[in-house]
Parts: C-alpha cells; structure tokens; sequence
C-alpha cells in the first residue's frame, strides 16, 4: 500500500513539473509572437538603379518644364521594366514631340538645367543628366540629323492641324531619311504657302511635326521643331 502511495506521489510531481514546462514554452512562444508583431515593418528596398550609355541632345530642348541643353547624357534606368534601348528611345520621342506634352501616363520632373526624371504615373521610369561639355549639332541614331541653319518663318501659317508661329524653326531628318537638308526646306516652304493644307501626296504627323509620303515614309521624312523651345542655361 505504501508503494502504491509513492508511486500515485511520484506521478503527481511529474505531472506537475510538465505542466509547468508547458506554461513557460506557451508564456515564451507568446511573448516572441509579441515581440514579432510589435517590430515595424521592414522598409521596401529601393529599386535598382543602372546607368546607360552617353544619349547625344543635338540642340538646347526643353521637354515641358525640364531645359535640356544640347551635349551628351547619361541616361540612369530606375526599377525594372526598361531597358537602355527603350529608355533612349523614349528620351528620343519626348524631344521630337512638338508641343512638349507627353504621352500617358509619362511625366516629366525638371531638377534643373540639364537634369530630369521621367515616371509612368507613380511607377518608376529613368531620368537622365548632362554629363560632360555642351555641344551643339550632328547625328544621333534615335533622333537623325539636326541640319545646320534654322528656318525663318515671317508670319504666323497654319497647316492643318498645327500652326507655326513666326520666328525660327530647326528642320531634323529622322534616322533613315534620303532628304537633303536643304531640299527640307524648299518643301517646308512650299507646305506654308499651300493654304493650310498639304498638297497631296505629303502627310502630317502632328504630334512630331514630322512630313512623310505614304508610300516610303522612312525615306522620304523631315521634321520641323521651334527653335523657341529651345532651352539654354
């Protein structure tokens, strides 16, 4: 009988002993879950940045509020999503479009004379920055040719749907045009004093201001920007 209480005694205190244990990995499991929850939440990592290949500005541009003066770029990309060859691209079209208003969702942030960033909406973009002497005139393989003398124009001239406003204008030819400069100019010329409507068969690309023929749109391309937009320092 005495064995048998021992035994019950024993049982009893062991019981206890695991029961405590218990309480103190609970209490301890508890108290590391708090420790978890109350940690502030770890800040996302800035996206990755890659810089790009020197982008060559062959006059002083603005694109909207951003002045870009002419010389060579570095071109940064800012997250995924881009690559060196879409960036340049892009910087290419925002410095042809004729208004300075960029397509959706883009936006432009000047940072100063020579500085900008680009976003899609809130998602990131690229930005760019002067890197090195100014310089004016000359190719580039996204832009073309910037020819050498600018146009004047002496009176205000539609041709539907823009209007040229008098003054001086710059005459590019896009990467794979067969037009000479001056035979830009000579067509230009006469597009002013047709009346507001080109004389067919010569298209319009209005964003760009950019005169083609349907038939080799490549070849036959010029393109007509203000030399008032043009942006020093």
């Amino acid at each position: 009988m005495q064995g048998l209480s021992r035994c019950w005694s024993i049982a009893r205190s062991e019981l206890r002993r695991r029961g405590a244990t218990s309480l103190a990995v609970g209490a301890l499991l508890l108290a590391l879950a708090l420790a978890l929850a109350a940690r502030p939440a770890a800040a996302a990592p800035a996206p990755a940045t890659k810089p790009c290949p020197n982008f060559r500005v062959l006059h002083n541009d603005r694109i909207g509020a951003a002045v870009i003066p002419a010389g060579n770029y570095l071109i940064t990309l800012e997250g995924a999503g881009l690559t060196c060859k879409s960036a340049g691209e892009l910087f290419a079209e925002f410095l042809a479009i004729f208004d300075g208003r960029l397509p959706a969702p883009w936006k432009v942030a000047a940072e100063g004379s020579g500085k900008a960033s680009f976003r899609r909406g809130s998602a990131p973009g690229f930005s760019i920055e002067l890197n090195g002497k100014r310089e004016e005139g000359g190719k580039n393989p996204d832009l073309g040719t910037l020819c050498p003398n600018p146009f004047t124009l002496n009176a205000d001239t539609v041709i539907k749907p823009l209007r040229f406003t008098k003054g001086k204008f710059l005459i590019y030819l896009p990467p794979g045009s067969g037009i000479t400069c001056n035979r830009a100019a000579v067509l230009f010329t006469r597009f002013l004093g047709a009346g507001g409507t080109l004389p067919p068969p010569w298209k319009l690309i209005s964003q760009t201001a950019t005169f083609y023929k349907p038939s080799n749109p490549t070849r036959s391309a010029f393109r007509i920007e203000p030399f008032s937009a043009s942006g020093g320092s």
